[in-house]
C-alpha cells in the first residue's frame, strides 16, 4: 500500500527548517536546508510507519494538504 503523508516544513531563521507530520504521533525532524530537510523527512517518515507496524499501532490516513492552519513562510510537502 502506498500513502502521502503531508509534510508542514517551517523555517528557521538561520535558514534551516523543522519538519512535522501532523498526522503521526512523533514524526518529526529538521534539516539545514531544503534538501536535507526532505531527505530527513523520508527518514523519519519511514521509520515512524515501520515502528507503528513492529507496535501494531492503527496507522492513520493522511490528512489533505489543504487542511492546515500555518503560520508565516510554513509551507506543507508531500
Amino acid at each position: 500500500m502506498r500513502v502521502a503523508y503531508p509534510a508542514v516544513f517551517t523555517p528557521y531563521t538561520d535558514g534551516g527548517f523543522s519538519v512535522y507530520f501532523p498526522d503521526l504521533e512523533g514524526c518529526y525532524t529538521c534539516g539545514d536546508d531544503i534538501p536535507d530537510a526532505l531527505m530527513m523527512a523520508e527518514d523519519v517518515l519511514a521509520l515512524v510507519l515501520y515502528g507503528y507496524e513492529a507496535d501494531g499501532k492503527v496507522i492513520p490516513e493522511p490528512s489533505k494538504a489543504d487542511g492546515f492552519d500555518l503560520s508565516y513562510g510554513e509551507f506543507v510537502n508531500y
